[in-house]
């Protein structure tokens, strides 16, 4: 079965709201912080996949020059790295939040890539 991004955001969101929601019961705070951080997470990966459309799209439109692309990635990462940057003084300040939670909830989408591939040679065989 071949995965794409969609796939994974949507397993990402899952993941999110499960752990999320399941470790409320077991300690508020850690919740909290996998829900914050896995919200995140989503909302950065989405970020991700909006910018290279844009940039496919574009470069099927018009040449686009390796340095205008390198520009573009750059401003892309900077954004997302600014989103988990916040989000990670955010985990840290807060008392309402576990840092070790926020922390988690920002890997989900890679385990959820892993998820996939695991899954991914499990039905095919490999």
């Amino acid at each position: 079965m071949i995965y794409n991004e969609n796939h994974v955001l949507r397993t990402t969101l899952i993941l999110t709201l499960t752990l999320g929601f399941s470790a409320m019961f077991w300690r508020l705070t850690v919740g909290l912080g996998l829900l914050l951080g896995g919200l995140i997470s989503v909302l950065a990966f989405k970020l991700l996949i909006v910018s290279s459309t844009k940039l496919l799209r574009e470069s099927i439109e018009r040449e686009i020059s390796h340095k205008e692309a390198t520009r573009q990635n750059w401003n892309g990462f900077l954004k997302r790295c600014a989103l988990y940057g916040a989000t990670l003084i955010v985990g840290i300040t807060s008392p309402y939040l576990s840092f070790l939670g926020t922390f988690a909830g920002l890997l989900l989408p890679r385990i959820a890539i892993y998820y996939h591939q695991i899954r991914g040679r499990t039905k095919g065989g490999t």
